[in-house]
């Protein structure tokens, strides 16, 4: 055993549930004087493993479950951004005037539903398409004009 494999239980056991409990029943052992056998510590220590083992699962369960509620936030600003930009192009259809600042606004939602949907291929898309395009066009337009609303 390398001393670097030594040191990774050794940190494992520190942090190991039971890990105290046994450094206890050791420490008892001494001060009683007697003798612990390495069949004694081999079987602390094997305890001592199963108790890191299951903190490993529960760390494991933790990272899926915290991955998996990022998802669902991600999918969550996702629906929102596609709301915000079908919202804005209905607005803009019944020509209501917009400051350069929302228009601002509503392009960084554009980029940012517009990088969803293109690394994740399975989210439904193409429902924003037409109302970009008017949005681009009408921001062009607004570009060239200086007609946004002050």
């Amino acid at each position: 055993m390398t001393s670097e494999q030594l040191t990774a239980i050794l940190l494992a056991a520190i942090a190991a549930p039971g890990f105290w409990e046994v450094l206890k029943a050791l420490i008892d052992k001494v001060m009683n004087r007697k003798r612990v056998t390495n069949e004694e510590l081999a079987d602390s220590l094997v305890e001592i493993r199963k108790g890191y083992d299951s903190q490993q699962k529960d760390i494991d369960s933790l990272k899926d479950s915290f991955k998996t509620m990022r998802d669902e936030e991600e999918v969550k600003d996702a629906q929102a951004a596609r709301r915000r930009i079908l919202r804005f192009n209905d607005e803009l259809l019944r020509n209501l005037d917009h400051s350069k600042e929302y228009f601002d606004d509503i392009l960084e939602d554009i980029k940012i539903y517009d990088t969803y949907c293109g690394e994740h291929k399975d989210f439904t898309n193409g429902k924003t398409v037409m109302a970009t395009k008017n949005i681009k066009r009408c921001y062009e337009n607004c570009m060239e004009k200086h007609s946004f609303l002050s």
